[in-house]
């Protein structure tokens, strides 16, 4: 070659290379200078159980069905067969497969119209984050250039998962993850052939292939994929012909809404779109059905909720705010695991260990079951029936409301109080009041979570458990406090007597005898029916009522809710209790017991069968008008009748067998009253009358 030539040719290489630099920097530029395709995704907000099932799938900000997945929580089978039938060259191409293109645009020019795609799934996801149609050149072009900018930002594992949350699925249905719930019911990392095979084919045309629309439609396309995944070598030929054979599901599941308002109050609480909780899914929707088939047998609008607590860490396994949320009738948008409402006779038990544990009493003490004058207050039984002595154990078995107030008037409402606050209970009472002995029969409010934390502290030796949705590791809660252990409240061998009264109960022949310590209670007004009880292992309170606070006439907690709590335990499974009494259990019978413990004295230090004049009381000073100047009511408790009535040491005519009426003829100035019983038992009040 001449000189000159080889000039030439020297040249000409320099210049193509000087082009082909340019070129290469100007579509690097071109590239780089692309808008950013990416946008905020908004995805539907999760809450999980602790299997990672999901509980509760709400609507994304937009009002579609996203739930997000990653590459690991898809089955590798969906993923071949989608990278097999869309996108062969997936890994090694820049995001255009220019071979793709050419093919696609041959076919095209020599068949007159588009016979097959040439996109990337690059070139999809920009398409899908635009939300703007490619069909002409220049949407291509734009398309084209935003793939080559995608992959410069992302590496083919995010963009793999981009494709996975946003393919469209048909109507508000986007991505992989949500599609499976739709569609199968089930999480996208367990997928069979048939269902990979659909979810591959839907993205394609989803207006013309949802199942539930167009199933044929839907048949051809999936059969179609199939067809290409065993030609590719991704199916064997008996895989392929048994997926081919599997039914086409024709319709749409509604998402998951497993535990609702907790669910709701979680997201609410976290700011977050996605919450795993130790829940147990399945146990949720057993639970949820049971109580939504009991709730639908009563009159409207009676509703019902329940929480299931494992009382070892804490944790909540189920949790039902309303049987049905959806249900506006019954208001069943109320979280009624969260109103305040009052807990009946179910703080009984508390009220007892305080007593066990101040020595005042013992679960064979006897008390007497008569009425009683507390400082002007004068409770009675909810049947109106006294039953006269019997002991603690009958007490609390029987609920008996006498027994209840006594005790608790011996070791005082505070600390009853005091005890709930510290078993993480926040009860209310109403503003600037002092808390009274009616708190033992249901006079102050609670929530059904507050009672559920109070029975997992008396399953739990005592110990106040700290009610989570958080899932505790394997032996988490045996680290001590600060995990799910908090404050001791009541001595392990309080909790051990109450837990041994309440096994032995008597059920009406719900369940099975002696292996569930359970407590019913009724509010006053019949307006809240209440259920709780515990194994070995788990705590299941159950309120039933009304949302609006009405009244239910007739309905009783061991009617209403006590059934449902017996049917929750056998869904849940019942595990045998620890029966070990601790070593400084007493066991004895009353007779047994030490002088002291025998009898039930009350706070003042006096049997409550003891005698005395209530009204009018000792000292008491009395203004007559003069219309009854001349009488004066009376009112005596304790005692045996016949009684004989006395006024300043003379006898006057009385009813005999009665312990209140009106003494008469008596004038202004100071008397002595003075009552004497069958037994020969007197009691005396001295007490002055101003005309």
């Amino acid at each position: 070659m001449s000189p000159s030539r080889r000039k030439w040719w020297c040249a000409s290489i320099l210049i193509l290379l000087v082009l082909l630099i340019a070129a290469r920097l100007v579509a690097s530029h071109w590239v780089a200078s692309a808008p950013d395709p990416l946008r905020q995704i908004h995805y539907s907000p999760l809450v999980l159980d602790r299997q990672q099932q999901p509980l509760s799938l709400f609507l994304s900000a937009d009002g579609y069905w996203r739930r997000q997945v990653t590459l690991e929580q898809v089955d590798r089978g969906y993923i071949d067969m989608l990278l097999a039938y869309e996108d062969k060259r997936f890994e090694s191409h820049h995001g255009v497969d220019w071979l793709a293109l050419m093919r696609s645009g041959l076919q095209a020019a020599w068949h007159g119209e588009i016979v097959s795609g040439g996109s990337t799934l690059t070139m999809q996801v920009v398409r899908l984050l635009d939300g703007r149609p490619t069909r002409s050149l220049a949407a291509k072009v734009a398309q084209i250039r935003g793939a080559l900018a995608l992959e410069q930002r992302l590496d083919k594992q995010q963009i793999l998962e981009l494709y996975l949350n946003l393919a469209p699925m048909g109507g508000n249905l986007e991505g992989v993850g949500a599609a499976s719930l739709a569609w199968f019911g089930k999480n996208p990392g367990w997928l069979s052939a048939a269902e990979s095979a659909l979810l591959v084919a839907i993205p394609q045309s989803p207006a013309r292939r949802i199942p539930s629309r167009d199933t044929e439609a839907a048949l051809a396309a999936r059969n179609r994929v199939l067809a290409r995944s065993l030609s590719s070598g991704l199916l064997g030929e008996e895989v392929a012909n048994e997926a081919r054979q599997e039914p086409m599901p024709t319709l749409q599941r509604p998402m998951p809404r497993l535990a609702w308002h907790l669910s709701r109050r979680l997201l609410e609480q976290s700011n977050q779109g996605h919450v795993e909780t130790s829940l147990d899914a399945r146990l949720q929707r057993r639970l949820e059905r049971q109580l939504r088939e009991w709730v639908v047998r009563q009159p409207r609008p009676v509703t019902a909720a329940m929480l299931v607590v494992d009382h070892h860490t804490g944790e909540l396994r189920a949790s039902i705010g309303a049987a049905d949320a959806l249900d506006a009738e019954r208001a069943g948008y109320v979280d009624m695991t969260q109103a305040l409402r009052s807990p009946g006779s179910t703080l009984k038990p508390l009220v007892y260990a305080l007593g066990f544990d101040e020595g005042v009493v013992h679960p064979e003490t006897l008390i007497n079951d008569a009425p009683h004058d507390f400082d002007g207050w004068s409770p009675a039984n909810f049947d109106g029936r006294y039953l006269g002595p019997m002991t603690i154990r009958e007490a609390l078995q029987s609920s008996r409301n006498l027994p209840a107030v006594a005790v608790l008037d011996a070791v005082g409402p505070g600390r009853l109080l005091g005890a709930m606050r510290r078993a993480g209970a926040e009860p209310v009472v109403p503003s600037g009041a002092t808390p009274g002995l009616a708190v033992a029969l249901g006079g102050v409010g609670t929530r059904l979570e507050d009672m559920a934390a109070i029975y997992a502290m008396i399953a739990n030796e005592g110990r106040a458990v700290r009610l989570t949705t958080v899932p505790q590791e394997e032996g988490e809660a045996a680290l001590g406090p600060g995990i799910s252990q908090g404050p001791r409240v009541i001595s392990a061998r309080a909790s051990w007597y109450l837990a041994d009264i309440l096994r032995q109960t008597p059920r009406g022949g719900l369940g099975t005898p002696d292996r569930i310590a359970f407590k019913t209670g009724t509010s006053y007004g019949h307006r809240d029916a209440w259920s709780i009880g515990f194994d070995g292992r788990h705590v299941i309170a159950i309120w039933v009522g009304r949302a609006d606070n009405g009244s239910m006439p007739g309905a009783l907690g061991a009617r209403s809710a006590a059934p449902l709590l017996f049917s929750a335990f056998d869904v849940l499974g019942i595990e045998a209790p620890d029966r070990t009494p601790p070593a400084d259990a007493l066991i004895a019978s009353t007779a047994e017991l030490p002088r002291s413990l025998r009898q039930f004295h009350g706070a003042s230090g006096q049997p409550l069968d003891a005698m005395r004049i209530v009204v009018p009381r000792d000292g008491a000073e009395v203004q007559l008008s003069s219309a009854d100047s001349a009488s004066l009511f009376v009112r005596l408790q304790g005692g045996e009748p016949p009684f004989h009535w006395l006024v300043n040491n003379q006898p006057v005519a009385m009813d005999e067998l009665r312990r209140e009426g009106w003494l008469e003829d008596i004038g202004g100035g100071f008397h002595r009253l003075t009552v004497l019983d069958s037994r020969g038992r007197s009691a005396s009040a001295a007490v002055s009358l101003m005309p």
